[in-house]
């Protein structure tokens, strides 16, 4: 069995009907999900699983099942940055690959363009063998730009092309999945070279995106997820014979994340995992979550806090987890310090004018343990805080709890990999 065997096995299992057991088989006419949203942080091995997903249990001349968008993709295009002149950038395609391979004959090029244009106002042409024209070579890109110029004595405005020009790497990225876009249109539509893909793999194609783009980017995909859905839906209910195309998104962006599970929430069946690794046999961990699972970083942290509270295992480093929710509320409201977030809060349950605080001396007192407190402990070496500096932590936690009114929904209601094999 390979490495990541289990997982995929938990992942292609969520794409199937409820079991009769009498019949022997899987009910169609059942409610059923073509996507798995899997959340994981960087550096978990998302990009390895995609991978192995792709080739599992794949025997040698056998069809390709799988399509991939991942780290992979990206790199079937290259820069010749023309480093003697630096004047023509070209993005090189390897015309090697059987993904692009599929392409050749189909013309995608004003679909592309049209893709693209959601994102950014950049052109580009493809320039192409003299040979071989049914897949491009290499692909350069353009930009109007406003000039102000002397015309007939008068400064005006004139919109000049710029040539040649270097992308950000963030446009780069919206450019090669607007290009695996128009592939999977030729998968989900009548393209014989894709007619064995069964799942689409989309890994982590977050990078280098800012928010406006990170959202645009989920619309795009959810989009195209929900209507192909709809689609085998509505063929199933009419007893119509469909083919059915899975995907599998896995991501460490919360956003990102968090926007897929909105765009998709008809979809009642749709499946939502945790991808972790357990650092004492270097495994992956799979774990399913329920609608109520915490996804935003500070709902998380929270939970995590209240969960130590509740059990009565607060650490030194939940200081640190305090003071990151804090950092990224104040950024959120434009506060220069997080003083005035603290304003209000009690000394062992009491308020000021009942100590021999004032209302700013215990702000500012809480505020001084926060930064002292903070770089006092370590994830890495836990350590139990002793009951003052418990008393300090409840105090900040109640205080952001009655402030910002928190929703914390239990950080345990998951199901383990186990559970879901069994179910």
């Amino acid at each position: 069995m390979g490495y990541n065997d289990n997982i995929i096995n938990v992942l292609r299992r969520c794409f199937m009907p409820p079991y009769d057991e009498e019949d022997g088989r899987y009910d169609s006419r059942f409610p059923f999900t073509n996507c798995a949203l899997v959340f994981a942080y960087n550096g978990t091995g998302k990009t390895r699983l995609s991978y192995d997903f792709a080739h599992f249990a794949r025997e040698d001349g056998t069809p390709q099942h799988t399509l991939y968008y991942n780290a992979y993709t990206e790199d079937l295009f290259t820069w010749d940055n023309d480093l003697e002149n630096n004047t023509e950038h070209r993005l090189l395609i390897n015309k090697e690959s059987s993904l692009i391979q599929g392409l050749a004959g189909y013309s995608f090029t004003e679909k592309l363009r049209q893709y693209y244009r959601v994102f950014t106002d950049i052109d580009f042409d493809f320039h192409y063998d003299q040979d071989n024209e049914e897949i491009p070579n290499y692909v350069t890109f353009s930009k109007m730009v406003k000039h102000r110029v002397r015309l007939n004595g008068e400064i005006t405005t004139v919109d000049v092309e710029v040539e040649n020009i270097k992308i950000s790497r963030g446009e780069e990225r919206l450019f090669v999945w607007c290009f695996f876009r128009c592939i999977l249109d030729q998968v989900t539509g009548d393209n014989d070279a894709y007619r064995n893909i069964e799942y689409i793999y989309i890994d982590d194609p977050m990078s280098s995106l800012d928010d406006n783009n990170v959202i645009a980017f989920a619309q795009q995909l959810y989009s195209v997820i929900r209507q192909l859905r709809d689609k085998e839906v509505k063929d199933n209910n009419e007893g119509r014979e469909f083919r059915r195309i899975k995907f599998v998104v896995s991501s460490h962006h919360a956003l990102f994340f968090h926007v897929m599970i909105h765009g998709l929430s008809a979809d009642k069946k749709l499946g939502r995992y945790y991808l972790s690794r357990n650092k004492q046999n270097d495994r992956l961990v799979l774990k399913q979550m329920s609608e109520n699972t915490p996804f935003y970083y500070n709902v998380a942290m929270m939970s995590e806090i209240q969960r130590a509270i509740e059990e009565d295992k607060l650490y030194t480093f939940h200081f640190t987890i305090l003071r990151s929710v804090i950092e990224k509320i104040k950024e959120f409201f434009g506060h220069q310090d997080f003083s005035i977030i603290l304003e209000g809060i009690t000394y062992k349950g009491e308020t000021y004018d009942r100590t021999a605080f004032s209302q700013d001396d215990l702000t500012d007192f809480y505020s001084r343990v926060m930064n002292v407190l903070t770089h006092q402990g370590s994830m890495f070496t836990p350590t139990l805080m002793n009951d003052d500096n418990k008393d300090l932590a409840i105090a900040i936690f109640n205080r952001l709890m009655e402030k910002y009114q928190f929703v914390l929904p239990d950080l345990n209601d998951f199901h383990s990999e186990a559970w879901i094999a069994n179910h």
